[in-house]
């Protein structure tokens, strides 16, 4: 895919169809709905791809239902030149972070999980430009003391705080609460890059 001259945010996961499918959708309402409120809104593009995604496939259902724009999702899979083009790249998970890092290591200064953006965003960031923002997160990694990962194991492994977890598989009930959790966290930075950025725009 090609991302125009525009600043560009790009989420990723495994499959684009559950987890990025829906914080690309919920980063992308979140700015129309400020927008109809007359908040300053930046004119960013927002793509999202699957390391692991087969061509095409629509966003699951539970997505669509909460974030109708996501209904018109086609599953993309991830390529070097998405994330050369990105800004700012959003991973669900450090699997899919480092994978990312894996495809690109000059781009480990700018891809984060989406709950370590918020972790590392917590205080107030001065940029003008999401590059910028990218920075003085990728600054204060190894100032802030980091969650402990979880003693709920997920596939063997103890799950990390700072990952959106696939539980696609896990049934109907677990996986819209960790996609409706997932949809708040993508509005909480949606809200702080607004907030941050949209002014000095």
């Amino acid at each position: 895919m090609e991302f125009g001259m525009a600043e560009s945010v790009l989420f990723v996961c495994a499959q684009n169809v559950c987890r990025s499918a829906l914080m690309s959708a919920v980063f992308e309402e979140s700015f129309r709905a400020e927008g109809e409120l007359g908040l300053g809104t930046p004119r960013w593009r927002v793509e999202s791809v699957g390391t692991q995604a087969p061509e095409g496939r629509r966003a699951c259902r539970i997505v669509v239902e909460l974030a109708p724009e996501a209904a018109g999702h086609h599953s993309a899979r991830l390529e070097a030149e998405d994330v050369d083009a990105a800004d700012l790249v959003i991973a669900a998970s450090l699997d899919e972070r480092a994978l990312i890092a894996g495809v690109r290591p000059s781009a480990r200064s700018r891809t984060f999980t989406l709950r370590e953006a918020l972790l590392l965003g917590e205080e107030p960031v001065t940029a003008s430009t999401l590059a910028e923002y990218a920075a003085v997160l990728d600054s204060r990694r190894g100032t802030l003391d980091l969650p402990m990962p979880s003693r709920r194991r997920w596939r063997g492994e103890a799950a990390s705080p700072l990952d959106v977890v696939d539980v696609h598989q896990l049934g109907g009930r677990a996986h819209r609460r960790g996609l409706e959790r997932a949809a708040a966290d993508t509005r909480l930075l949606a809200s702080r890059l607004r907030r941050e950025l949209a002014s000095r725009s």
